[in-house]
């Protein structure tokens, strides 16, 4: 390698570290069960991890040590969902997670992914996200010929046993958090 190449490389090195990068906004995390609205909850919370560790499926999980949010609380649905168990409600010190009965409880709402979904697109039959939904014919029900699943996001308490029950081959259905 050459000098003119040497002093090139090294000023696209110093442009780059010194440059701000633009930052890309952190997804937003769904909230446990019963929790203030967004910033009166990070507000309440005092990170004593009571939730997570009354939490019956463990989906309930804190920011790794090096997150600016570290001590905030928030659902995982990657592996496991939430069954409404309430009990993350019951032990909170601070009332950052009101106790609410589970039909009242908002954690997120249903996407679904009809491109994805085996009885939408003809692929199979599956009413894996009916059968778990513990508000069935209100929060989802099976419609057509094909008796596909037809979410109602106003009904639907975000609890993620739909996502967690959808099959690996389709992964359709996701929990988004509120707006």
């Amino acid at each position: 390698m050459n000098r003119r190449a040497l002093v090139g490389a090294l000023a696209a090195a110093v442009t780059l570290a010194v440059v701000p990068r633009r930052v890309r906004a952190a997804p937003k995390k769904l909230r446990p069960p019963g929790a203030l609205p967004a910033g009166a909850f990070e507000e309440a919370c005092i990170g004593c991890f009571r939730c997570a560790e009354v939490c019956p499926t463990k989906v309930i999980r804190f920011p790794s040590a090096f997150s600016l949010d570290v001590a905030t609380p928030y659902l995982d649905f990657e592996d496991r969902a939430c069954v409404l168990c309430m009990k993350c409600t019951q032990v909170c010190p601070t009332d950052a997670l009101l106790k609410l009965a589970a039909e009242q409880v908002k954690v997120g709402v249903p996407k679904l992914t009809r491109s994805q979904c085996l009885p939408w697109t003809g692929q199979g039959v599956c009413r894996l996200c009916y059968q778990v939904c513990p508000y069935p014919d209100r929060a989802v029900e099976v419609v057509g010929p094909q008796k596909a699943p037809l979410f109602h996001p106003e009904a639907c308490v975000g609890c993620g046993l739909c996502e967690e029950a959808c099959p690996d081959t389709a992964r359709a259905i996701v929990i988004e958090p509120l707006s």
